[in-house]
C-alpha cells in the first residue's frame, strides 16, 4: 500500500514515472513472496520422538508420529493438532475412551501411550497398591458385581469397575476370635485364631466394636459360664483350658468366675436358677458351681462364732420365725435361715439400768445392782431375747432444756449433777434470769417410764414454776438477800405436791449458782450495787490484814525482846559460871603455889609465918609480871605507881633512852 502510494504521487513525473513503477511491482513481489515463506514456514510441522500431530481432514482424523517434519496440507486439512504422548510410569495406567464405539481401555504402564485419531483420555491415575494385609473391594457398574481383590498386588481397576472401600485383613492370634455374618445369607460363625481372616464384600463383623475379642483362658481354679443369646441355654467351662464361645454367646457372670474354696469357718448358699433348690454348702471343699446355680450372697461367708460374748440372731425366711443361738459353737445357717444380727452381751454396772420391751409391749426390767436384781429374779448380764427392744427415751438437753435429742438407752441410777437457766419476775417487776444446779437421782425406774418420757426436762420444768411462783412475792433486794432460802423452799417446801415422787425422783439439793437482771439498765445498776459491795469488803479485807500484819508485828518484838532477855540471862549466868571456875582455878592455883614454897621454907629450916609471906609477895610478883608481859605484847600503854613497880633510883646519872 505504501509503495502503491509512493508510485502514484510520482506517476505525474516524466520518464521516471514508468521506471519507479516496475521498482514497485518488483518490491510487491518480494513482499509477496516473503510473507508466503513465512506462512509457508509457519505451517511445517516438526513431530518429536514423544509426540504426534493430529489432523483433522474434510472427511477423517488422521494422527501423525514422530519423528518427522510434516506439512499439512492447506486444501485437505481444516486444523491440525500437535501433542505428545502419555508417559504412564510403573503405579500408573490411563483410561482411553474411543470416540466412535465408545468403548473403554485401561493402559498400564510402564510405557508411553499414543492416543489414537478418535481416542481421549483423563490425566493418568495411580494405581492401587495394596500390601499383604491390604484388600480392596471393586463393583462392576455394568454387572453389579462386587469382587474383593487380596494383597499383594497392584489394583488397576477395570474401565467400567470402581473401587468402593479398602479394607485390612483382620490377623487373629492363638487367643482370639472373631464373630461373623454375611448380610446375604443371614448365616453367622465364629473364627479362631491363629488365622488371617479376609472380610467378604458382604461379610459384616458382629463381634464387640468390630474387633478381635479374647478367648477365655481358664486356670486350675477358674471356670466360666457362656448363656446362648438365641436359645437361652447356659453352659460352663471348667479350667484348665481356652473357651471359645459360638457366635450368640454371652458371659453370664460377666467374666470368669473362681473356684469356691471354702476353709472349714466357711460356708455359701447355692440357689439352682431352673429348681428354686437352695443348698448350702460348708468347708473344708471346693465346688463348682453348675450351669444353672448362683450363689445366694455376693461371696462366700463365714459362720457365726457364738461365744459367751456374742448370740446370733436367726430368721427362718420360711416359717418367719426368729430364735436366738446362744450355745457356744461354730454356727452355720441352714439353707432357708438367715442371719439378721450378731447380738453381743449385755453387762450392767452396779449404777446401770435398762428397760426392756417384748413382743407384747411388755416393759421387762434389768439392773445392774445385786440386789435389786435378785429381787427381781433377773440376771445383770443378758442377751436381746428375740422380737424383745431396748426401750429408748428421748431426753432434753441444755440449760433451758431446747434440745430433745438425748437418746437414753442405759440409765444411770446414782445421784447427778443437772444444770438449769430459766427467767423469772420478782414482785417488783424485775426480770432476772437464774442459773443452778440439780442434785437428783431416779430411785423407781418403772414410776419414771409411767409418768414420763422427758424425767430432766418435767424436773427443769417444775422447778422453773416453783422459782416463778416465790420470786413473784418478793422484791429484787429481798430475792438478793434470801435466794438461798428460796431455792431450798423451792425443793423442800414444794414437795408435798408428789411430783418428783410419782416419776420415781428424788431432789437431793437445789442451789442457785448465779443471777443477773435481764434488762440491760438494771443489769448496769446491780452491777455497781455489788461492784460497790465487793469494794467495801475488799477494803474491810484490806483493814483487816493490815490490822493482823501489825499485831503480828507487835507480837514478832515481844518475842524478840523475850528472846533476849533470855539470851541475856543465859549469857549473865555464862559470865558467873566462867567466873567462878575462872576463879576457883586461879585460887587452886595459888593454894597449890603457896603451899609448895611453904613446904620449900620449911625445909629450909626457917618458920611457917615467914614462909607463907614470902610465898605471897612471890605470888604477887608473878603476876605482876604476867600482867606486863600481856602488855608489853600489845599496843596498850600502862602507867605503874612506884610503889606499885617497886622500883628503886640511884644518884648515878644513867643515860636513859627516853621512850
Amino acid at each position: 500500500m505504501a509503495v502503491s502510494g509512493v508510485l502514484r504521487g510520482v506517476a505525474g513525473d516524466g520518464g521516471v514515472s514508468e521506471t519507479c513503477m516496475r521498482v514497485g511491482r518488483v518490491a510487491l513481489a518480494v513482499a509477496v513472496a516473503v510473507k508466503a515463506s513465512r506462512w509457508v514456514l509457519n505451517r511445517v510441522q516438526y513431530v518429536g520422538e514423544h509426540e504426534q500431530l493430529l489432523l483433522k481432514k474434510l472427511t477423517e482424523k488422521v494422527v501423525i508420529g514422530g519423528p518427522r517434519v510434516y506439512f499439512p496440507s492447506p486444501f485437505t486439512t481444516l486444523n491440525y493438532t500437535k501433542r505428545k504422548g502419555v508417559v504412564l510410569t510403573t503405579t500408573q495406567y490411563l483410561v482411553v475412551v474411543d470416540e466412535k464405539s465408545g468403548d473403554k481401555k485401561n493402559v498400564r504402564g510402564p510405557t508411553v501411550y499414543f492416543l489414537g485419531p478418535y481416542e481421549s483420555a483423563d490425566s493418568p491415575k495411580d494405581a492401587l497398591v495394596l500390601t499383604s494385609t491390604d484388600g480392596a473391594v471393586v463393583e462392576n457398574h455394568e454387572t453389579g458385581e462386587v469382587r474383593l481383590v487380596r494383597g499383594p498386588a497392584q489394583l488397576v481397576p477395570e474401565p467400567n469397575e470402581v473401587v468402593l472401600r479398602t479394607t485390612k485383613a483382620i490377623a487373629l492370634r492363638k487367643d482370639q476370635f472373631i464373630r461373623l455374618a454375611d448380610t446375604a445369607t443371614g448365616h453367622a460363625w465364629v473364627v479362631k485364631g491363629e488365622d488371617l481372616v479376609w472380610l467378604e464384600p458382604k461379610w459384616v463383623v458382629r463381634s464387640r466394636n468390630e474387633k478381635p475379642e479374647q478367648a477365655y483362658t481358664l486356670g486350675s481354679n477358674d471356670m466360666v459360664r457362656l448363656r446362648d443369646t438365641q436359645t437361652g441355654t447356659v453352659r460352663a467351662e471348667y479350667g484348665p483350658k481356652l473357651v471359645f464361645p459360638s457366635v450368640s454367646e454371652e458371659l453370664y457372670d460377666g467374666g470368669t468366675t473362681k473356684r469356691i474354696d471354702l476353709r472349714e469357718w466357711e460356708y455359701c448358699t447355692i440357689k439352682d436358677l431352673t429348681t428354686g433348690e437352695v443348698r448350702v454348702e460348708r468347708g473344708e471343699q471346693k465346688i463348682w458351681l453348675r450351669p444353672t446355680e448362683k450363689l445366694q450372697e455376693a461371696n462366700k461367708q463365714e459362720a457365726v462364732r457364738v461365744d459367751t460374748e456374742h448370740a446370733a440372731l436367726i430368721l427362718n425366711n420360711a416359717t418367719g420365725e426368729q430364735r436366738l443361738v446362744d450355745t457356744p459353737q461354730l454356727y452355720f445357717p441352714k439353707p432357708h435361715e438367715e442371719v439378721l444380727e450378731v447380738r453381743p452381751l449385755i453387762r450392767l454396772a452396779d449404777h446401770e439400768a435398762m428397760v426392756l420391751k417384748d413382743a407384747d409391749g411388755k416393759y421387762h426390767y434389768r439392773y445392774g445392782d445385786p440386789k435389786k436384781s435378785e429381787l427381781a429374779g433377773t440376771d445383770r448380764s443378758f442377751f436381746l431375747p428375740p422380737y424383745w427392744e431396748i426401750v429408748t427415751l428421748c431426753w432434753s438437753r441444755g440449760r433451758r432444756r431446747e434440745r430433745r435429742d438425748l437418746q437414753i438407752q442405759t440409765f444411770d441410777m446414782r445421784p447427778q449433777y443437772m444444770s438449769f437457766e430459766f427467767n423469772c419476775r420478782t414482785s417488783d417487776n424485775v426480770e432476772m434470769i437464774l442459773e443452778g444446779t440439780f442434785f437428783w437421782e431416779v430411785v423407781s425406774l418403772p414410776d419414771m417410764l409411767q409418768y414420763t418420757g422427758d424425767a430432766p426436762g418435767d424436773v427443769c420444768a417444775h422447778a422453773r414454776s416453783c422459782f416463778i411462783q416465790l420470786i413473784s412475792k418478793v422484791t429484787l433486794q429481798t430475792f438478793m438477800d434470801t435466794f438461798n432460802q428460796i431455792a431450798l423452799e423451792a425443793h423442800s417446801s414444794h414437795g408435798h405436791d408428789t411430783f418428783y415422787t410419782q416419776r420415781g425422783i428424788k431432789i437431793h439439793a437445789l442451789e442457785v449458782t448465779r443471777y443477773q437482771c435481764a434488762d440491760q439498765s438494771t443489769r448496769d445498776i446491780l452491777e455497781q450495787i455489788i461492784t460497790e459491795t465487793t469494794n467495801r469488803m475488799n477494803r474491810l479485807s484490806c483493814q483487816e490484814s493490815e490490822n493482823e500484819v501489825a499485831l503480828a508485828k507487835l507480837r514478832g518484838l515481844v518475842d524478840q525482846e523475850k528472846a533476849k532477855t533470855e539470851v541475856l540471862e543465859i549469857t549473865h549466868q555464862h559470865a558467873i559460871e566462867t567466873a567462878r571456875a575462872e576463879g576457883t582455878a586461879e585460887a587452886e592455883r595459888c593454894v597449890s603455889f603457896l603451899q609448895s614454897v611453904r613446904k620449900e621454907g620449911g625445909a629450909s629450916g626457917q618458920d611457917e609465918l615467914y614462909s607463907q609471906k614470902l610465898a605471897e609477895d612471890m605470888w604477887r610478883v608473878l603476876r605482876k609480871n604476867d600482867a606486863l608481859s600481856s602488855v608489853s605484847n600489845g599496843n596498850a600503854h600502862v602507867v605503874f605507881a612506884p610503889a606499885d613497880a617497886n622500883l628503886s633510883f640511884d644518884n648515878q646519872l644513867v643515860p636513859v633512852k627516853a621512850k
